[in-house]
């Protein structure tokens, strides 16, 4: 699923190497890639956003998805100021696996809710530690880093959302473990998902 929805993306390249759009239109052009009973997308805009970029969240909604409508949010954000984006200045290698990746990750939310598995809360009075904590959110950030391992061919440890957490649970070494032990799983996964989504 990974890699046949970042390959799918990657194809987008060629085609529209030599065209520009508003941040609207590229959404759209996104947009039209996926089933739109299950995924919405929608452009933000934000200063923190560096031009000629763009940065991508996502948002799983379990009520939608027991009433059957989207269930899966991705917002692409782009520069307030920035009028057209050029696909030629594109980083298409990580913009698509950024989309790839934030879409996995909320599916994993998505098959923690149709298990049924609930989610256990990280006591601490520091919020970042309460969010990445979350026994959900280990599992899915497990995903999100054995992605960026296998896509990119770098050991995980040299991902950039594994050192955050290293240095987040520094004092508290188990929830680095945790997540460890989702890596490893995804990776097996992804690995072979990988092999089979490479051309004969």
């Amino acid at each position: 699923m990974f890699f046949d929805t970042r390959n799918r993306l990657l194809a987008l390249k060629d085609r529209y190497y030599e065209r520009s759009f508003s941040a609207s239109e590229f959404t759209k052009v996104i947009r039209r890639q996926f089933p739109a009973a299950d995924l919405c997308f929608r452009t933000q805009r934000d200063y923190a956003v560096d031009p000629n970029m763009v940065i991508v969240a996502g948002l799983y909604d379990c009520y939608n998805d027991a009433h059957h409508l989207p269930h899966t949010e991705i917002t692409l954000c782009y520069h307030p100021e920035q009028e057209l984006y050029f696909g030629n200045l594109l980083n298409w290698e990580q913009l698509t696996f950024d989309i790839a990746e934030c879409i996995g990750h909320e599916l994993v939310h998505r098959q923690q809710y149709q298990k049924g598995k609930k989610s256990k809360q990280y006591k601490s009075n520091i919020d970042n530690q309460i969010y990445l904590g979350e026994s959900a959110e280990i599992e899915a950030y497990g995903f999100s880093i054995a992605a960026e391992a296998v896509a990119f061919d770098r050991n995980y440890q040299d991902c950039a959302m594994y050192q955050i957490y290293t240095k987040t649970f520094d004092i508290d070494h188990s929830v680095v473990v945790k997540l460890e032990k989702q890596i490893v799983k995804y990776l097996k996964e992804l690995e072979l998902e990988y092999e089979q989504s490479r051309p004969i």
